[in-house]
């Protein structure tokens, strides 16, 4: 606000409006502190979005971690659900084999009794 009050007031007093721009393009001093600001201003803005990739990196970083870490814990819990079962399938077998021997030896059993049963019929 100040600046644009006194550029008015420089209007006022001369005849002719001054035409502040080509001073600026003129002047050494002005035109190095110019540059010197539109570089901070670069610089600055640089910063400002080295600062913002740097959060917006750190974010993602996270959410890949916490992505990683939940897929790392359904994969236990799956493994130990796969385990579950290989310890069912397991018993079943067990049991299967069990039976089977069961079955086998009724099997020889009854092949017994039936020599038996022939044997006193062909008498």
């Amino acid at each position: 606000m100040m600046t644009s009050h006194l550029v008015k007031s420089d209007t006022r007093n001369c005849k002719r409006p001054r035409e502040l721009e080509p001073q600026m393009a003129d002047s050494p001093q002005l035109s190095s502190t110019g540059k010197s600001d539109s570089s901070f201003s670069q610089s600055s803005g640089l910063f400002y979005k080295d600062e913002s990739l740097e959060k917006d990196l750190n974010d993602m970083s996270k959410e890949i971690n916490l992505m990683l870490s939940t897929y790392a814990k359904i994969l236990s819990e799956r493994a130990a659900v796969d385990a579950s079962y290989v310890d069912e399938i397991d018993v079943l077998f067990k049991e299967a084999n069990t039976i089977e021997n069961f079955l086998i030896q009724k099997r020889e059993l009854l092949r017994q009794r039936f020599t038996v049963i022939a044997n006193t019929l062909h008498r």
